[in-house]
């Protein structure tokens, strides 16, 4: 059976000829019903905090679940973002490569060009090496002719000069 205070207070004895003091009984059930009420109050608040705490608890628990999920959501990004910089790198490292391919085959088409233009001037110098050669040589020849020996050796004093009739008109 449940005790209120109210019934405590409001309970009835049979009064009994020798019985106990009525006033004292009636002032310790007063007692009991005050100290019940608090006991009542004090397990209503408690009852209250307990209720908090555990309103408290379920927020924290539903704040857990959602850290829990945008963690996962977070590490699942993580690792597309993860996958798509390595894809990128990739991309890149190709591009580069395929970019130093191309400028290593220009570079090596470049100097064959300059390799060729090279081998045509050194031709081509020694073409006219060679028809230099020949020329001063041909200039030496005629240097070297006995016509010179003649002229140098002709005596101008011996021969009268003639005049032609073209140096009277001078």
């Amino acid at each position: 059976m449940e005790y209120m205070p109210k019934d405590i207070e409001m309970k009835q004895f049979n009064i009994v000829h020798k019985g106990l003091n009525e006033t004292e009984v009636r002032d310790y059930l007063r007692e009991l019903s005050n100290e019940l009420e608090k006991l009542r109050e004090e397990k209503v608040m408690l009852q209250r905090i307990i209720d908090d705490k555990d309103e408290n608890i379920s927020r924290f628990r539903a704040v857990e679940n959602t850290i829990g999920e945008a963690l996962v959501v977070a590490q699942r990004a993580g690792d597309e973002i993860k996958a798509s910089a390595g894809m990128q790198a990739d991309v890149i490292i190709k591009d580069a490569q395929n970019h130093a391919d191309m400028l290593i085959n220009d570079a090596m088409q470049k100097a064959r060009e300059i390799t060729f233009q090279t081998e045509d001037m050194k031709r081509q110098s020694k073409i006219f090496r060679a028809r230099f050669q020949m020329l001063v040589q041909a200039q030496l020849d005629l240097l070297q002719n006995e016509d010179w020996n003649y002229l140098l050796n002709y005596d101008l004093e011996t021969k009268p000069i003639e005049q032609t009739p073209q140096d009277e008109v001078e």
